[in-house]
Formats: structure tokens, C-alpha cells, sequence
């Protein structure tokens, strides 16, 4: 979602069976002995390597909502997530990190667009609760309708590895908050847009090869599943890991 440089912003199913009871409970249940994958576990706690609240607290998540005025919020929907849409803001200017870009959707400085998180090397800022629609995709398509959008930021000084490595967490504890698959986490390029020119927008461009899903989006998918395991395999297997 490109806007006027000097605006200095720019926007661009799991079966929930590894979830833990009572949801991020912190009891560990402990089964008497028994035989796991034909191996003797003597009183072996299962449960998954990680919590879902100790990913999600890696994230450093912090919430900065869009007020009703902002151009940005008119006309939202409620939504039940069922994808979850990767952007980056192809905003290069100093210091373009997320606070930015969430002082640029409260002022309605984006026009009407919205989305739900960005992401830089230091912090998540949430500008929207995730059961509302969010513009970010699609214009009324189902990228809009059903995704929660997620933009890396790409300024100068900004660290990418690090904002993928958290954008990657992001994701995948999304997945397992709404039971979304990974073959349900897209690139903005998924999203065609009706009436414009390429349909399928190079984004993030980064994530793409030569603007289309390939090595660089699978690896982006795999680092993703990796977190996501973390969180919802349960077993002793995870301790010879």
C-alpha cells in the first residue's frame, strides 16, 4: 500500500486439537507411565515446548486502536479471521517504524485504508481488534472480508531479519488463536486486485521471487510452522528436540 513519500508512511484449519485446555492455562498435566511412540515415558509431562501467551509476549504486541473518527474505521464490519494477509509498507523514509504509521491511520493521513498490526524489529503496534474488517487487501473482496492484515515495516535502520522473525511469531500465534491453517497465511499477492494494473500486487515484495510466492515465501511459511509447532505439539518427543 504505497502513499506520497512525504506523508512519511505507507501502508502497503488447524483442528485446534494441540490447544491447551482451559486456553494458555499454565497447569502442566502430568500422565502416569505409558508407552509413547513404542518408548517407556515415566510420568512425562504433555504439553507443548512453549505457551501460546510466552510466544505472544516475544511479540511485544502493543495496542494503539484507530479511534471511530479516523477514516480508517468507517463503515467496518465484525469478521471471524479465516486467512491472515503478509504485507510490507514499502515505505522506506528515517524513522518509519510502527508508532508512525499508527499516528499516520489515527490522523487518517492513509485515507480510508486500514489494517490490524505493523510489525518492526522492536514491537508489534495493533491498530485494530481483529474481529473487525480492516482495508488492506482487496478493496471488498475476501482479503478485506476475512483476513487480518499485517504490515513489515522497511525503513532505513530497521533490522528485516528481525521484523520477519517477528512477524513469523505474530502469525503463528493468530493461527492458533483462530484455528487458521498455514496454507491460509498469504502474501498481499494473493489477493487479486479487480480493475487494476498488475492484479497481484508485488507484496511483500522481499517474500516474493521476481513478484510471484516461491522460495522465499516457502521459507517465510516454514519459520512460521516452526513457531507454530512450538505452541500446539504436545509430548515428550519434544524433549529429545
Amino acid at each position: 500500500m504505497a502513499v506520497a513519500a512525504s506523508l512519511l508512511v505507507a501502508g502497503c484449519s488447524g483442528t485446534g486439537s494441540g490447544k491447551l485446555s482451559g486456553q494458555d492455562s499454565q497447569a502442566v498435566r502430568v500422565t502416569p507411565n505409558r508407552t509413547y511412540q513404542n518408548v517407556s515415558v515415566a510420568a512425562r509431562a504433555l504439553v507443548p515446548l512453549k505457551l501460546p501467551t510466552s510466544l505472544l509476549a516475544e511479540v511485544r504486541v502493543h495496542k494503539d486502536y484507530l479511534p471511530r473518527s479516523a477514516r480508517g474505521r468507517r463503515g467496518q464490519s465484525s469478521m471471524r479471521p479465516r486467512y491472515i494477509t503478509i504485507h510490507s509498507t514499502q515505505n522506506w523514509s528515517r524513522g518509519a517504524d510502527s508508532w508512525r504509521h499508527s499516528l499516520a491511520l489515527k490522523g487518517s493521513k492513509l485515507g480510508s485504508l486500514s489494517w490490524h498490526y505493523t510489525v518492526d524489529e522492536n514491537v508489534a503496534v495493533q491498530h485494530l481488534p481483529t474481529n473487525i474488517t480492516g482495508r488492506h487487501a482487496d478493496l471488498n473482496g475476501p482479503g478485506n472480508k476475512y483476513s487480518i492484515g499485517i504490515e513489515m515495516c522497511e525503513h532505513r535502520g530497521n533490522s528485516r531479519t528481525r521484523t520477519v522473525d517477528r512477524t513469523a511469531k505474530l502469525a503463528a500465534y493468530l493461527m492458533y488463536k483462530y484455528d487458521i491453517p498455514l496454507s491460509k497465511v498469504v502474501p498481499h499477492y494473493h489477493w487479486p486486485r479487480h480493475g487494476m494494473s498488475p492484479a497481484h500486487k508485488n507484496c511483500p515484495h522481499f517474500l516474493l521471487d521476481n513478484g510471484r510466492p516461491g522460495r522465499k515465501w516457502r521459507g517465510f511459511q516454514a519459520k512460521v510452522k516452526r513457531y507454530h509447532d512450538q505452541i500446539t505439539i504436545q509430548g515428550p518427543a519434544y524433549a529429545s528436540r
